[in-house]
């Protein structure tokens, strides 16, 4: 079956066409993390038998509930089962910052609290308590963690792409610097 198909992926229009989608599937399912090629071959199917106009609105559908869903994350102070009542929005509002600096639990120091703004655009970077690079997941599991009295979200589950997405969102048409520091915070 050959199928004609457009996407737009970062503000690029990408046109191709797909003859083998099960040859196709079998390749691209290991690398995207899906473990049932047969539900990303559905997927597929279902995409490419859309008009490019239907293609265009599903992914915004898509895109735009995996916003929400990350914002509203993003204020739950129980979010990955934390019990300090406090959300990331507690201290990061709007994505911003409260300024200051938060006390970290059980510890005799406290780190500033940096804003959001921006802050996607220097991810991966090494962080101090992971003693490594890590992706913004990682850092937001960080917070949840060591602030938020949490166990983190299960990497790469729809929660935590739906978290980073909304963060990462804080940050459009800010520079991107990986693995920098951010002018403002200094972190």
């Amino acid at each position: 079956m050959t199928h004609r198909a457009s996407a737009v992926i970062g503000g690029v229009i990408l046109l191709f066409t797909v003859t083998s989608c099960s040859m196709m599937g079998s390749m691209m399912a290991p690398m995207m993390g899906m473990g049932d090629k047969m539900s990303a071959m559905k997927n597929m199917d279902k995409v490419f038998d859309m008009s490019p106009d239907e293609m265009k609105q599903y992914a915004a559908a898509k895109e735009r509930a995996s916003w929400e869903h990350g914002k509203e994350m993003f204020s739950d102070a129980e979010l990955g089962g934390a019990k300090m009542g406090l959300s990331c929005n507690s201290c990061h509002p709007g994505g911003g910052t409260t300024g200051g600096e938060a006390q970290i639990p059980m510890r005799k120091f406290k780190m500033p609290i940096p804003t959001l703004i921006g802050a996607s655009g220097t991810f991966p970077k090494y962080k101090i308590p992971n003693d490594e690079v890590i992706t913004l997941q990682q850092m937001n599991n960080n917070c949840n963690k060591m602030f938020m009295g949490g166990s983190g979200l299960e990497m790469n589950s729809t929660d935590a792409w739906d978290l980073e997405k909304f963060v990462a969102s804080l940050s459009n048409g800010e520079e991107v610097s990986v693995g920098g520091q951010m002018a403002e915070s200094g972190n």
